[in-house]
């Protein structure tokens, strides 16, 4: 079979897992008594939580996709709504929530989308604060990746360091996470993109693929 690496920050069962990713968490002062609740886009950005005192019970928790609400829920949250997996998503639950709202979007250093100034645009209320941030892992170059390998990337920065350490050869197979993941390749090689935004079903993805 295929061997499967796994471009991520975190690993996953079964297959071969490259940390191209390290994160810094950062400390920003915040209060939360000025929101009415929190918007999540990661994992990250959970744990990122865990040095604050937070009321769980009072704020409103928005998440941008399965696992980040379960993140969220094993931190305290009660009150979580969630996306599709895409920050696009995230529009129409804060639109759903109405505009008297305040919401505190809680971000890594450098985001892939343009949803908030959308959001703004609806007349929505946001204020950001940067939580941690991603950069690239020079501890995992020099790992010796397959011919035949098949590529799992989870975001646009583990493309990004994985490409600045390794080469993509014609005889690699791609599966992207999302949409926004796929849309970041430069090339116009074919990258499958997996049917849900999760890295285990973007694993599923891959392990059919070897399987073949």
């Amino acid at each position: 079979m295929r061997p499967i690496y796994l471009i991520s920050k975190t690993p996953h069962p079964g297959v071969i897992h490259i940390p191209i990713l390290t994160i810094s968490f950062l400390k920003p002062v915040i209060d939360f008594t000025r929101y009415d609740g929190i918007i999540l886009t990661s994992k990250q950005a959970v744990l990122a939580l865990e040095d604050y005192t937070i009321d769980w019970g009072r704020l409103q928790c928005i998440c941008v996709s399965e696992g980040t609400a379960d993140a969220a829920r094993e931190a305290g949250a009660s009150h979580v709504a969630v996306g599709d997996g895409y920050g696009t998503s995230l529009l129409a639950l804060l639109k759903s929530k109405g505009r008297s709202q305040r919401w505190l979007y809680l971000r890594p250093k450098v985001i892939a989308t343009e949803w908030v100034e959308a959001a703004r645009t609806e007349g929505i209320w946001i204020d950001e604060a940067i939580v941690y941030e991603t950069t690239c892992n020079k501890e995992a170059r020099g790992i010796s990746i397959a011919s035949n390998a098949i590529l799992v990337f989870t975001s646009p920065s583990s493309i990004a360091c994985f490409c600045a350490s390794y080469s993509i050869l014609p005889t690699h197979s791609i599966v992207a996470i999302g949409k926004t993941t796929r849309d970041a390749f430069s090339n116009a090689k074919e990258v499958l993109v997996s049917p849900k935004t999760s890295v285990a079903s973007a694993v599923e993805l891959a392990q059919n693929i070897a399987q073949k």
